[in-house]
């Protein structure tokens, strides 16, 4: 096994900012010693932390405010782990400082911070935005993409994903979230939903369930915490999502987030944080594979609590694509089709009844 993790070519050179250390100090380290990705920049409010990660990985800049991290002209592009009601605020702040945006899901939380963002966004087309659906990046969802980019598994006729997750540290540790009001449909669901979208396309509507589980009632956890969503696609076809957060988790046997792609010449499930795939093609013998040997590359950070390996592939993803002049995916608008799925979904549950999904932004 490797003892670092692992560096992809760019073609050019890019400064990185990082601005939210929670989240970000995985991606810091994920980056450190990048021949092309230099990171010259991190910012959090919390000035302990910024110092502590500057001086653990030699950053050459640190602030508290993200107006100072955007006067410098050698970071070319920002990778956003802030807070979700101040991401319309600092990606405007970014793009009027000539920056491209990497920005944690989800992108924004309701039409009107949508519409806000695409009006930014028409104002400074040259810069690209992307969602940082890190799930996407893991190494076994990399190995499906691939199987199904070059047509193993044929044309799928149905897909499922799942997030399941012990929620118990969050509800006994958050007292601000057992106040209520807080969405763990689009906090957490925004995974699985963002990945049965990327291969099933855009859904044309939606049919959700929604409870509560005794675990999160005795957490004095108010919100839903368990759902159900089955899709009809554009193309006719259909899916499902399962979101499950009050759980006593066997981590051996169940993966927290699961894809499972169903072809008319394969079959191929990923699995997080399990480096490891289940797959069968037309013929073929059903196998498990491995990738264990990526396992530092993608746990670098505090083990699987930091997605420092799934943050340095979509940095170095996005950098080519500046290079390629290729849109870096998913963008805003593919983001704010996945909030126009999730507000579906929890109309569904609120009705009990299909919902058709709406377009988020005109």
């Amino acid at each position: 096994m490797e003892g670092k993790g692992k560096h992809t070519k760019i073609g050019k050179s890019f400064g990185v900012g990082v601005v939210g250390l929670g989240e970000g100090k995985g991606v810091v380290k994920g980056l450190h010693g990048h021949p092309e990705l230099k990171i010259q920049a991190v910012c959090d409010t919390d000035k302990t932390l910024t110092t502590e990660i500057r001086e653990m990985f030699n950053i050459p800049n640190g602030y508290e405010d993200i107006n100072d991290l955007l006067k410098h002209k050698d970071i070319h592009i920002v990778l956003l782990y802030t807070p979700d009601q101040l991401h319309v605020q600092h990606i405007r702040a970014c793009f009027e400082s000539g920056k491209h945006v990497i920005c944690t899901k989800p992108l924004v939380t309701s039409q009107s911070e949508a519409a806000e963002i695409m009006k930014i966004k028409k104002q400074y087309p040259h810069l690209q935005l992307m969602v940082g659906q890190s799930s996407r990046f893991f190494g076994p969802m990399l190995k499906q993409r691939e199987a199904y980019d070059t047509g193993k598994l044929g044309e799928l006729s149905f897909a499922e994903t799942q997030y399941v997750h012990d929620m118990r540290w969050f509800y006994n540790n958050r007292p601000w979230a057992r106040e209520g009001g807080f969405d763990l449909l689009f906090a957490c669901a925004s995974h699985p939903v963002d990945l049965i979208r990327w291969y099933m396309g855009d859904v044309a509507e939606v049919h959700a369930f929604g409870d509560r589980s005794l675990i999160a009632k005795d957490a004095d956890f108010k919100e839903r915490d368990i759902f159900t969503i089955n899709l009809k696609f554009e193309n006719g076809k259909i899916g499902r999502v399962l979101g499950l957060y009050g759980l006593e988790h066997l981590h051996q046997t169940r993966p927290w987030i699961e894809v499972a792609l169903y072809g008319n010449q394969g079959t191929f499930i990923a699995k997080y944080p399990q480096l490891q795939a289940n797959i069968k093609y037309n013929n073929g013998v059903e196998h498990v594979e491995h990738y264990f040997e990526d396992i530092y590359h993608y746990f670098q950070y505090e083990g699987v609590n930091h997605h420092a390996g799934e943050f340095v592939n979509y940095t170095e993803y996005f950098a080519r694509c500046l290079v390629k002049g290729e849109t870096a995916m998913p963008d805003a608008v593919d983001g704010f089709k996945t909030m126009a799925t999730l507000e579906a979904a929890r109309k569904s549950m609120n009705e009990n009844k299909a919902v058709k999904v709406e377009r988020y932004v005109s």
